[in-house]
C-alpha cells in the first residue's frame, strides 16, 4: 500500500469580506465540528482545485486516532490557537509523513 503523505494546509471555507481591507475569514472545523474563524490575508489561503487550504502549524500527531493538533495562525476570534482535526482534513501530497 502506498503511503499517504500530508501538507501542514488545513481544508477551510474562504468567507469574502474580512474586517481589514485585503482581509478574508477563513473558517475551520475541529474533529468534533466545531467552527474557528479567523481572519487572514487573502494571500494566505492556498487552492487545490476547488478546495481551499489554510496554512497550519503541527504541534503533535496522533497517529493511532489519526488526528493531528494543530496551531492556527492567528488567534480565532473565540480566542483559540490550537484544535485537533482529522487526518482527512489536511492536504494530501508531498512532504513528510504524518
Amino acid at each position: 500500500m502506498p503511503e499517504v503523505t500530508y501538507l501542514p494546509e488545513a481544508r477551510c471555507e474562504v468567507i469574502p469580506g474580512g474586517i481589514l481591507p485585503g482581509s478574508v475569514t477563513a473558517r475551520v472545523r475541529d474533529l468534533d465540528g466545531r467552527s474557528q474563524f479567523v481572519q487572514v490575508t487573502e494571500g494566505m489561503i492556498n487552492r487545490d482545485g476547488d478546495q481551499t487550504y489554510l496554512p497550519i502549524g503541527i504541534v503533535d500527531i496522533d497517529r493511532r486516532g489519526r488526528r493531528v493538533l494543530i496551531e492556527l495562525p492567528v488567534e480565532a476570534d473565540s480566542g483559540a490557537n490550537r484544535m485537533w482535526m482529522g487526518f482527512d482534513t489536511l492536504l494530501k501530497g508531498s512532504g513528510a509523513s504524518l
